[in-house]
């Protein structure tokens, strides 16, 4: 489960493990046990009404029971009290109510359950990071909305493995619309109050709900209703969303199989969310306006309705979902564009990996669950990304594309898992068993990532050919990898694939002209652990870094204090202690990364800062990095160098710059993790860039020897 440093209403303890409260990014997993199509349904004929003013909701849940069964249990909320029970006798033990409808007056299948609870759990509307996706809220009720994940406790929660079935029946003011998973019966308003019917005929896991003073927007894709819940001040992005929808809809359905849910919803949040539902999305308000995710994030989330929300995650060998959604969602949009991109997207994953994952926060993707911190996320979206991209390229785009399908048509609202997957790529990629099982021991069960080297490529002629021969050398633990390796001449370019299986194998590749450059894995298509020289310095990097000296200028006020702060949580760093410059000044910084929060006025800090090069120039009242960077324009830098092995970083707003533009300015920092300089201007970012690498060691210029 997430961690979280907001005081917020526990997940109902004793709920088996099925229920889910809230995963990272990303999706909400429901891996319920649905049991056979025989297998009969309990269920809920549930009415809620919810009293924003009183922050309370209040439910009538009538249970009707399968034939045959006449014990229940019913877990509840902290908080929740039931206010009667018909039907059934009942005993409540430690948050858990025990039903029994045998020893009732009138024994029935029927148990009807009136209980009310306040939701209050607080929430930032601005947090300085999101690497606890929805801060651990489960469920609260302000004014005009309501919020409540699943398990949260909005309804009773039943605690035996059986399929359930419901019909919602949502009241509250007048406006005010809820949205969850299944079938919208209706949207209805009387003079004071509202009414939203919905339909969960599949059986389902445990429920999600959703309200807000939304104005919708919806049309008919084939079959499919995709609609917009939008607050009136983002209504007008409605026909923008829906087009992005239908758009991703008809890609997926070319490529997986037909659309799995009666809907596609997005619909907004009252505080920064980006969760995925079995057909609907919850976005935040800012996330909204970002020009750039209807198609990014939101296409991300539609390819959750076949991945996680359709084809269901048996997490118990790890969590793949949110691999293969981040693979046909973020990755093919950028293979879509070019190769260029693609390649671009594959070196910043392994950078994420290398910066924020590897060594001691390291674990397998069978561990994977969802994501709690950066490190998580670079393993079980980045990593696991990777496994899919890897077994794409062993078995080819027809063979892998149609495993996809196959697993799509055979496993939909099933819970799987990577075993499923490796048997369909074997099947259809013509690969052994053996080859399968070392492929899935070695990515999923294993930590850790292929660690490469090049020993010694030289030019030889043979028979009157010139060629490229050298070697591959691997650390232990030892990985079976097949790894491109490429010469580039003149006129010709060649590659070659080398099956890398041991300690070491070598190469032999032939050129007709004399060649320039050897290369391993060039375009980054191998899981590995890139090298420090690859890694440019960037945000991710200063939240990645493992002794970093966070230092404040002195004579800082108490507002501009609390900022910093801030700006260290966002940056992974929430419990990393603050220095004074004279603390910075008489410590032995050497092995330090250095992160300044304003200009130092300390010789120490100035010459630093002083050191980064000619194209650097940084006071209290202006800075410029490069040609692109400077306060021309902009009121704030967020800067980043490498300095003798080590990084130096600055946060730097210009005097006179108002304290809560560059509070605003601070938290948008995390988000541009990729990025090594930053300007902004009134918030608003208005230039970015990556500082050079000084190279590659799997990168070898042949010289003089060609």
């Amino acid at each position: 489960m997430m961690e979280s440093d907001c005081r917020h209403t526990q997940p109902l303890r004793g709920l088996r493990s099925l229920f889910i409260a809230a995963v990272a990014s990303l999706c909400i997993l429901f891996p319920a046990a649905f049991g056979s199509a025989a297998q009969p349904a309990l269920h809920h004929a549930l009415e809620v009404e919810i009293l924003h003013d009183a922050k309370t909701l209040r439910g009538i849940d009538t249970i009707r029971l399968p034939k045959g069964m006449s014990r229940l249990r019913v877990a509840l909320r902290p908080g929740v009290r039931i206010l009667t029970v018909q039907g059934a006798t009942y005993t409540l033990k430690a948050g858990v109510l025990h039903l029994n409808t045998e020893t009732a007056d009138a024994p029935s299948q029927t148990v009807v359950l009136r209980y009310e609870g306040v939701f209050d759990d607080p929430f930032e509307a601005e947090p300085f990071s999101m690497d606890n996706p929805g801060q651990g809220v489960m469920g609260t009720i302000t004014r005009d909305a309501a919020f409540f994940l699943a398990g949260s406790g909005w309804y009773p929660m039943i605690m035996e493995d059986i399929p359930e079935t419901f019909r919602v029946v949502v009241t509250a003011p007048k406006g005010i619309y809820a949205v969850m998973e299944g079938k919208l019966e209706a949207h209805t308003d009387d003079a004071d109050r509202s009414l939203s019917i919905w339909s969960v005929d599949r059986p389902s896991g445990p429920l999600a709900m959703f309200a807000g003073r939304y104005v919708v927007g919806e049309r008919m894709h084939d079959k499919v209703r995709i609609a917009t819940y939008f607050f009136p001040a983002n209504a007008g992005l409605s026909t923008r969303y829906l087009d992005a929808v239908q758009r991703h809809i008809g890609r997926y359905e070319a490529l997986h199989g037909p659309y799995p849910f009666a809907k596609f919803a997005v619909v907004e949040n009252f505080f920064p969310t980006g969760y995925g539902f079995p057909s609907f999305t919850l976005l935040g308000s800012r996330v909204l306006r970002l020009p750039f995710i209807p198609d990014t994030s939101l296409r991300h989330e539609v390819a959750h309705c076949w991945w996680g929300n359709g084809v269901l995650v048996d997490a118990t060998g790890g969590n793949w979902c949110e691999g293969l959604a981040t693979y046909v969602a973020d990755y093919l949009s950028k293979e879509e564009q070019s190769l260029a991109e693609a390649r671009g997207y594959r070196l910043r994953t392994l950078e994420k990996y290398a910066l924020l994952a590897a060594g001691a926060q390291d674990f397998p993707l069978s561990m994977f669950r969802s994501r709690y911190n950066p490190a998580s996320q670079a393993i079980g979206y980045g990593k696991a990304m990777f496994v899919f991209h890897m077994m794409r390229l062993r078995i080819g785009d027809a063979a892998f594309w149609a495993a996809l399908r196959d697993i799509y048509s055979k496993r939909l609202y099933q819970r799987t898992n990577w075993g499923h997957f490796m048997d369909a790529f074997a099947e259809h990629g013509g690969l052994s068993r053996v080859a399968v099982r070392t492929f899935h021991d070695q990515w999923i069960t294993r930590p850790g990532a292929l660690q490469l080297a090049m020993d010694r490529p030289r030019v030889v002629s043979a028979a009157g050919r010139l060629q490229v021969e050298g070697g591959l050398i691997q650390k232990s633990p030892h990985f079976n990898a097949r790894v491109p390796v490429a010469v580039t001449g003149a006129p010709v370019s060649r590659k070659e694939i080398v099956v890398l299986d041991d300690a070491t194998a070598t190469f032999s590749i032939q050129m007709p002209e004399a060649p320039r450059t050897v290369a391993a894995d060039p375009n980054f298509d191998v899981f590995r652990l890139l090298y420090p020289e690859e890694i440019p310095a960037t945000v991710d990097a200063v939240k990645g870094s493992g002794a970093l000296a966070a230092v404040i200028t002195e004579d800082t006020s108490q507002p501009w204090a609390e900022v910093f702060r801030g700006l260290l949580m966002g940056l992974n760093h929430g419990g990393t202690p603050v220095w004074s410059e004279s603390r910075f000044a008489a410590e032995d910084t050497a092995s330090k990364d250095v992160l300044f929060f304003g200009m130092p006025r300390r010789e120490k800090g100035r010459a630093m800062l002083s050191q980064l090069g000619d194209g650097v120039a940084l006071s209290s009242g202006a800075f410029r990095v490069g040609e692109e960077i400077s306060s021309r324009d902009a009121d704030t830098l967020f800067a980043v160098f490498k300095r003798k092995q080590r990084m130096v970083a600055v946060f730097l707003p210009v005097a006179g710059t108002d304290v809560e533009t560059v509070a605003r300015t601070a938290r948008k920092i995390t988000h541009y993790g990729r990025y090594g300089r930053l300007s902004f201007k009134s918030s608003v970012n208005i230039g970015k860039g990556v500082g050079a690498v000084s190279g590659s060691p799997l990168v070898v210029d042949l010289g003089d020897d060609s």
